[in-house]
């Protein structure tokens, strides 16, 4: 298949504009006229415009020739602080040990005197207080 062969705006002028019995000056003419009547694109449709950026500016790493020492305060900085983490994470196992310790005593010492301890009686329900004041209310109204 062959192309359609293409044509310029000034033959799709001749092939739109038609003007029958006129002189060719006239014809010229009138062309003139119709072109500087047609109004323009507006600026949104076109689709490149010279007041439009056309791309987001780039932003490009600054390229230097000699790259930089590492910060060695930083990292000076960075390690005294793991190391005051690492002090405080010892300080905490040994506070947790301690306290393990400690517990470890008091349940030993708990189990010693457990044997020396009286025996009270738990199955013991407390006094029935309504009783307790029924009887009152009795010796009370034997007195009178």
């Amino acid at each position: 298949m062959s192309d359609p062969p293409q044509r310029n705006v000034e033959d799709s002028n001749d092939f739109l504009t038609v003007f029958s019995g006129s002189s060719p000056e006239d014809v010229s003419q009138a062309r003139l006229l119709w072109s500087s009547l047609c109004m323009a694109t507006p600026l949104e449709s076109r689709l490149v415009s010279a007041d439009i950026p056309q791309s987001l500016p780039v932003c490009r790493p600054e390229r230097r020739c000699h790259p930089e020492p590492p910060n060695l305060n930083a990292t000076k900085q960075r390690e005294e602080e793991r190391q005051r983490y690492m002090a405080m994470a010892a300080q905490r196992k040994e506070t947790l040990a301690l306290l393990r310790r400690q517990r470890e005593q008091r349940i030993q010492k708990e189990l010693l005197s457990l044997a020396f301890k009286p025996k009270t009686p738990r199955d013991k329900a407390p006094k029935d207080k309504t009783n307790e004041l029924n009887m009152e209310q009795e010796m009370v109204r034997q007195l009178d």
